[in-house]
C-alpha cells in the first residue's frame, strides 16, 4: 500500500498474475513481501517505473549492506545467496511490468542477458542451453556452487530429535527430519495417504511395510500447494511411533471441545483458539514451530526446509547412515533430474582430508631401514 493506505495497483496486479499461474501462496506471499519493501525504496528515491540498472545495483548493494534481525533478536547481515532470492523477485516483477508496457525506458535489456550452459552442466542438461540470466552487477556471486544450509552440527541434530514436543509438534519433526518431504507436501497430506500400517487391496495399494503417499493433487483447504512429484515413502520405525502418539492426541483433543473431526488433513490445529481447532496447518504454524525448536535446540534452524537439506546431506555423506546413491537420494526428495540432487555432495574437501586422515599412518621407520 501506498503511504495514504491505498493497494499499489500494479503491485497487486502482479501478484494476481502469480497465483493465476499456479504459483505456490508461499511463493506468492515471499515475493510480494520482497517486492513490497523494493517498491517502498522506490518511493523515497525515484518512480520505479523509471528505474535504471544502477538503480538496481543500488538496490542490491542495499539489501547487502542493510542489518536485519533473526528471531533471536540477534543482528546479522543477508547471505549473498538470500540477496539474490530477492533480485529474483524484482526481476520478475520488472518481467511482468514489462510485458505489460509499463516502463518507461530499455531496464528489461539492461537488466538480464543471454547465457549459454556447457552440455554436462546443471543448467546445461545433455546438450546444453542458452537462458536469459541477470547481468553480472546484479547476480550474486557463489562459490563452490552455494551449498544449501542443513544442519552441520551434530550434537544439534541429535538435540532435536531427542527434544520433548507435543505429540502433533513431535510427529511433523519426524516426518520432515527422515523423509525430506517438502512442508508444502507434508500441510497437503491427507490421513488416506498414510498406510503405517501396511497396504491392501481395499486400499488398492501393495506396499506391506509403513509408507506414506505423496500427492500433488489433494484438494486442500489450507492453500498450500505439493511441489515436485507425486511418490511412495517407506517411514522409520520412530514416525510410527509418533504418528500413533499423534492420532491419540487429536481424538482426546477435539473430543474434548466437543469438535468433530472432520478434516481429511493430516495435520490440524491443536493448540490453538477453540474457533481454529481441527482446520489444517498452515505454513505459519510451522514457521513458528521451527523458530521454537531452533531457541530450544539452540541452533537457528531456519525454517522446514533446513531439515529436507539436512536429510539429503546426511544420505548423500553417510552421516549416521550407510552412503545412500544420488539416484535413490532423488527419488526420496521427488527431484525431476539427478542435477538438483547434485548440490547436496557439498563441502567435499572437508570429506576428502577426513578420508585421508582416517587412513592409519605407517610404522615409524628407523635410521638404518631407510
Amino acid at each position: 500500500m501506498d503511504g495514504d493506505g491505498f493497494l499499489h495497483p500494479e503491485g497487486t496486479a502482479w501478484l494476481q498474475f502469480l497465483t493465476d499461474a499456479g504459483r505456490s501462496p508461499n511463493t506468492v506471499r515471499s515475493y510480494g513481501s520482497r517486492v513490497a519493501w523494493y517498491l517502498s525504496w522506490c518511493a523515497l528515491t525515484m518512480d520505479w517505473r523509471k528505474a535504471t540498472l544502477n538503480h538496481l545495483v543500488l538496490w542490491r548493494r542495499t539489501l547487502t549492506a542493510t542489518a536485519v534481525s533473526n528471531p533471536h533478536g540477534c543482528s546479522s547481515f543477508r547471505s549473498q545467496s538470500t540477496v539474490g532470492v530477492w533480485m529474483v523477485a524484482v526481476r520478475s516483477f520488472y518481467e511482468w511490468a514489462d510485458g505489460h508496457a509499463l516502463l518507461g525506458g530499455d531496464l528489461m535489456s539492461r537488466m538480464t542477458e543471454l547465457k549459454y550452459f556447457a552440455p554436462g552442466t546443471a543448467s546445461g542438461g545433455e546438450h546444453g542451453s542458452v537462458r536469459r540470466v541477470l547481468v553480472d552487477e546484479l547476480r550474486t556471486k557463489r562459490f563452490g556452487g552455494g551449498p544449501p544450509e542443513w544442519i552441520d552440527n551434530g550434537g544439534a541434530r541429535d538435540r532435536l530429535a531427542e527434544l520433548s514436543l507435543p505429540c502433533r509438534d513431535r510427529f511433523l519433526v519426524d516426518l520432515l527430519n527422515t523423509t525430506g518431504i517438502r512442508v508444502g507436501e507434508a500441510l497437503s497430506l491427507f490421513v488416506a495417504d498414510v498406510h503405517f500400517g501396511g497396504g491392501s487391496p481395499q486400499l488398492r495399494c501393495r506396499y506391506v511395510d509403513p509408507h506414506l503417499h505423496v500427492r500433488v493433487d489433494n484438494p486442500v483447504e489450507n492453500g498450500v500447494r505439493a511441489k515436485g512429484k507425486a511418490r511412495m515413502l517407506f517411514v522409520h520405525c520412530d514416525v510410527v511411533d509418533s504418528y500413533v502418539d499423534y492420532a491419540l492426541e487429536r481424538r482426546g483433543t477435539l473430543a474434548a471441545h466437543g469438535i468433530a473431526d472432520v478434516s481429511a488433513h493430516l495435520f490440524v490445529n491443536l493448540y490453538c483458539e477453540v474457533r481454529w481447532l481441527g482446520r489444517a496447518m498452515t505454513y505459519s504454524s510451522v514457521r513458528r514451530l521451527m523458530e521454537r525448536c531452533s531457541k530450544r535446540i539452540d541452533f537457528d534452524i531456519g525454517g522446514p526446509h533446513t531439515l529436507r537439506h539436512t536429510l539429503a546431506t546426511k544420505l548423500v555423506r553417510g552421516l549416521d547412515c550407510d552412503p545412500v546413491p544420488l539416484d535413490v537420494v532423488q527419488e526420496i526428495l521427488g527431484h525431476a533430474v539427478l542435477s538438483s540432487t547434485r548440490i547436496y555432495t557439498h563441502d567435499e574437501e572437508a570429506a576428502m582430508k577426513a578420508a585421508m586422515m582416517a587412513m592409519a599412518a605407517r610404522p615409524a621407520l628407523q635410521c638404518g631401514d631407510r
